[in-house]
């Protein structure tokens, strides 16, 4: 991970005005949450792995979208020995939820191919998340070798997407995808 510094931006509107007003629609957000796990933290900028996971299921069960059709999770992923393992597990808690299927759905961080923008990182990642769905292609995650030795992907629903990826619907379903950040 490199460190760097931007901002971002994005204008969000009520589906049905951007309809009314003949809008440009890149995407429709779903659902939103936060939390913070206060003195429950992993470190004082890391959340917690049950934190982490009420928040992904506060999300998933605003949206009243099924998990398995969510293709790609625009992660956090800074690289970092204590935080990759608890977004994942977190992520693989709130999952389980829901499915008990495995490698269905890819993740990825902007952070390998512009660096770490700081408080600018979340609107990056979505503006990111927002392009690969309208665009239908998920952008690699750049350098990727092999997992960190604390991340056991082999039994989670998530995997490494570590090669560009064109993405189609299936079976009528629409592209999706979450961020986690």
């Amino acid at each position: 991970m490199v460190r760097g510094s931007g901002g971002a931006f994005v204008l969000v509107k009520r589906l049905s005005a951007a309809l009314k007003d003949g809008d440009c629609i890149r995407a429709v957000i779903k659902s939103t949450a936060i939390n913070n796990d206060g003195s429950e933290k992993a470190g004082y900028t890391a959340p917690s792995v049950e934190g982490q996971s009420k928040v992904i299921l506060d999300a998933i069960r605003k949206s009243g979208v099924d998990p398995e059709t969510i293709a790609y999770i625009e992660t956090h992923g800074t690289s970092t020995a204590l935080g990759d393992p608890i977004e994942i597990r977190a992520l693989t808690r709130a999952y389980r939820q829901y499915s008990d299927n495995s490698g269905f759905c890819r993740v990825g961080s902007l952070k390998t191919n512009i660096g770490h923008l700081d408080a600018g990182a979340a609107m990056a990642g979505l503006i990111k998340t927002v392009m690969a769905v309208e665009t239908g292609v998920i952008p690699a995650s750049l350098n990727y070798a092999c997992a960190n030795k604390d991340i056991d992907f082999a039994s989670s629903p998530f995997f490494v997407n570590d090669k560009a990826y064109q993405w189609e619907s299936e079976n009528s379903v629409p592209r999706r995808a979450g961020v986690s950040s």
